[in-house]
């Protein structure tokens, strides 16, 4: 651990595993740690040690919520506040979204179902009715198209895109909308599903800001969208109607009077997915044609 300039006794014999992600504002390694594998993240933000102190409450005000079996968030295993420095156990099992891409169309369903139960366990002790800001979402977007750059974007679907979005946020000023401390990042990606135990578990949870929880059902359904093998037959709001209906229609995890708030931060998901893509043509593709659907 010498290479992190880390100074943690707790870390002593500790072995580096491999570097996951380097960005300017965090960086995530994996470790092995008195012979399990564990996760260190450095935090280089404006205030590292705050960042590392409001992590931590949050995982252990989400591990209450959840209760720690079936449902559950990874826990700090130690930490180094002034170093910037949290190490965080290992979520059991496998990324859902490696579960769903070979999954069949029921069981699919159901595990964006299971996706849909572990939120609502999540997000019910802290819900609460506010004023939706669709203004906020929308300089989002407005800003993420400012900094967008290159001829592969398609300007005219872009603008039309925005349009739309600028006429549902004036529909939604005022709105009344369901807030909790939800998980903030809900992607396939960050939510292990065990087969064996049939426990999920919750990772990169950073910070504890009350949103909306139609963000994190939009945020989901947007990254599905954006992976699928080809364009669905059917949808809902620019989504295959099937993983739609699937997390959707978890009883009390969304109020109906919330529906128009989804659509909307879908679409703010998907666009800000689409500019977030140079690279990647295919999922580019796929994006856009979701933002062509959602449109209609």
């Amino acid at each position: 651990m010498v290479r992190l300039k880390v100074d943690l006794p707790q870390l002593a014999g500790a072995q580096y595993v491999r570097l996951l992600r380097d960005r300017p504002m965090h960086m995530v390694c994996e470790i092995r740690l008195h012979g399990k594998p564990a996760y260190l993240k450095l935090f280089r933000n404006g205030d590292p040690a705050d960042t590392v102190r409001r992590t931590e409450a949050r995982l252990h005000e989400a591990a209450q919520a959840l209760g720690q079996g079936q449902d559950a968030v990874v826990l700090p295993l130690h930490s180094v506040p002034d170093q910037g420095v949290l190490v965080l156990e290992a979520a059991p099992g496998a990324p859902s979204a490696t579960v769903l891409a070979s999954a069949r169309a029921t069981r699919r369903a159901w595990l964006l179902g299971r996706i849909g139960s572990w939120l609502l366990r999540l997000t019910a002790p802290s819900r609460e009715r506010g004023t939706f800001g669709p203004r906020f979402w929308l300089t989002m977007a407005e800003e993420r198209l400012l900094t967008a750059e290159g001829d592969w974007i398609d300007r005219e679907l872009v603008a039309g895109h925005m349009a739309q979005l600028r006429a549902e946020a004036f529909q939604l000023r005022g709105a009344s909308v369901e807030r909790a401390a939800s998980h903030g990042d809900l992607t396939p990606d960050n939510i292990f599903w065990d087969e064996t135990t049939g426990r999920m578990t919750g990772i990169d949870m950073q910070g504890g800001a009350m949103i909306p929880v139609a963000l994190d059902i939009a945020r989901l359904l947007a990254w599905l969208e954006g992976r699928r093998p080809s364009p669905a037959a059917e949808t809902i709001d620019g989504i295959a109607a099937a993983d739609f209906d699937a997390l959707v229609s978890v009883p009390g995890l969304l109020a109906e009077d919330q529906r128009p708030i989804l659509r909307f931060l879908i679409g703010v998901m998907m666009l800000g997915y689409y500019l977030y893509c140079p690279r990647q043509p295919r999922r580019r593709g796929l994006l856009a044609e979701a933002m062509r659907n959602w449109i209609r």
